[in-house]
């Protein structure tokens, strides 16, 4: 069994190996993609000898020249690559490093908090245990069980009881249309008004209804819900009078115990986890940044290489040059020959180059989503308090399997979160004690239950 900021602790350690294995694999790309540029020019350097062997010098000048030119735009480009991919990673590896100083920093912060906690909940332990033993204490505590265990509880069930007998009783007398024209009237009452004619009229109309009996029994029907709910409110105001004299005497027994001092303490290392929360924060969309950037360059992008590739291309395979190699492969000499063989064996490394780096490129791109998933992941978990010191997981085997799953592709990123949530159990934290009103300081993200908890699969709270 884990605590879930220790749960949350090894999906970051995933991330950053997740991150490890993309660098490598990174590497592996470019070296591909530089190597598939080296042979395309080596096999430009190829043709442009054989230029120089087969033609005339006239054509031989331009078909060189334009090679010359094909090469040093490619290279150019090629260089440029380069510099851009090795500017990105060494950015995107100082972010990453960020992140991690950030983290770092974080859980000490985080560290310093829960042994701040550690001394206020000591001396609310050590008080509360001495305070039960105290008489007026004994008294008030008493009164409050009695009211809320008893008195509380039946007047709101007769509260509650009353108007569910009120909705039912009062149906045959409002489907009464004489009966209500009369209550409307406020007939029979000092409040009604009407002309003589009307009066006689409304008498009649009374006397078939029997009105003056039907009109008592309603009133009682509708007064005796709203007395029973005044008692109700009256039981429980008594109830929070109550309370609030039993924590006024929990307070002044933990000020005298030297709470305050605790609490300082708390409350200092909680603004510095807020601090250091707001800077890994700003770490991480620093990094996310640099992720979007590198996604576009090299997930995405990388036109510079392909550029260089397909200028290296069209120059050697122009008519011309084509038509030449056929005529060596034809009537070969000695020098055409060897020319030759070197032309179709840089054919051959070219193109299990480009079958290595269209593997590490799709590679690639896989790494990327499954760690951007697993990332969101821990992100979503992180904002629903899974991140607490207080909650443990108890399936940390499976945990453990899943990220391997999915760091192989063997899983989706996905059943991470459902992994977790089915394994969570939140225990208490110092936050939930109600003692002497409770900590007098807000919780930080992920220590408090706050009344609710994950997707709302948790709850803390009571009624009266």
């Amino acid at each position: 069994m884990i605590s879930g900021r220790q749960a949350l602790a090894e999906i970051e350690r995933f991330i950053q190996k997740a991150r490890q294995q993309e660098a490598q694999v990174e590497r592996a790309y470019t070296k591909a993609t530089e190597e598939v540029g080296r042979l395309r020019l080596q096999r430009t350097e190829a043709f442009r000898e054989l230029a120089r062997l087969k033609l005339d010098a006239i054509r031989q000048n331009q078909v060189v020249g334009e090679l010359d030119s094909a090469e040093r735009e490619a290279i150019s480009l090629l260089q440029s690559r380069q510099q851009a991919l090795q500017q990105l990673t060494e950015r995107r590896h100082e972010a990453e490093q960020q992140v991690r100083q950030a983290e770092a920093e974080r859980q000490a912060a985080l560290d310093d908090l829960q042994r701040a906690l550690a001394d206020a909940e000591t001396i609310r332990k050590s008080v509360e245990a001495k305070i039960s033993t105290n008489a007026e204490w004994i008294s008030v505590r008493a009164r409050v069980d009695e009211i809320a265990a008893g008195q509380a509880q039946q007047a709101e069930k007769k509260a509650i009881q009353a108007e569910a007998d009120r909705e039912e009783k009062r149906r045959p007398y409002e489907a009464d249309p004489l009966f209500m024209y009369l209550w409307r009237r406020k007939f029979g009452t000092a409040a009604y008004r009407a002309n003589p004619f009307t009066r006689y009229m409304d008498r009649l109309v009374s006397g078939v209804v029997r009105f003056d009996q039907a009109r008592a029994n309603y009133a009682l029907l509708n007064e005796i819900p709203e007395r029973l709910r005044d008692h109700s409110r009256t039981i429980i105001a008594k109830l929070q009078e109550e309370r609030s004299n039993l924590k006024v005497l929990e307070r002044k027994a933990l000020v005298e115990a030297g709470s305050e001092a605790a609490e300082a303490e708390v409350a200092k290392a909680r603004d510095v986890v807020t601090h250091r929360e707001a800077q890994l924060a700003k770490a991480r969309e620093a990094l996310a940044a640099q992720d979007r950037t590198y996604d576009a360059s090299i997930l995405e992008g990388d036109a510079p290489y392909r550029d260089a590739v397909e200028l290296l291309a069209a120059a050697d395979q122009r008519e011309d040059l084509h038509r030449l190699y056929e005529e060596a492969t034809r009537t070969p000499t000695p020098k055409d020959e060897e020319i030759v063989r070197r032309i179709q064996s840089t054919d051959k490394l070219m193109n299990s180059a480009l079958r290595q780096a269209v593997e590490t490129h799709k590679k690639l791109k896989e790494l990327a989503q499954r760690r951007a998933t697993v990332e969101q992941q821990w992100e979503q978990l992180r904002h629903q308090g899974y991140d607490t010191p207080y909650g443990t997981f108890g399936n940390e085997a499976s945990l453990g399997n899943v990220l391997g799953g999915i760091l192989t592709g063997a899983v989706g990123g996905a059943i991470l979160g459902q992994v977790l949530r089915d394994g969570f159990h939140h225990g208490p934290s110092p936050w939930d004690s109600g003692f002497g009103g409770g900590l007098p300081i807000p919780p930080p993200d992920g220590f408090g239950t706050g009344g609710s908890f994950g997707d709302g699969d948790f709850r803390t709270g009571g009624s009266f």
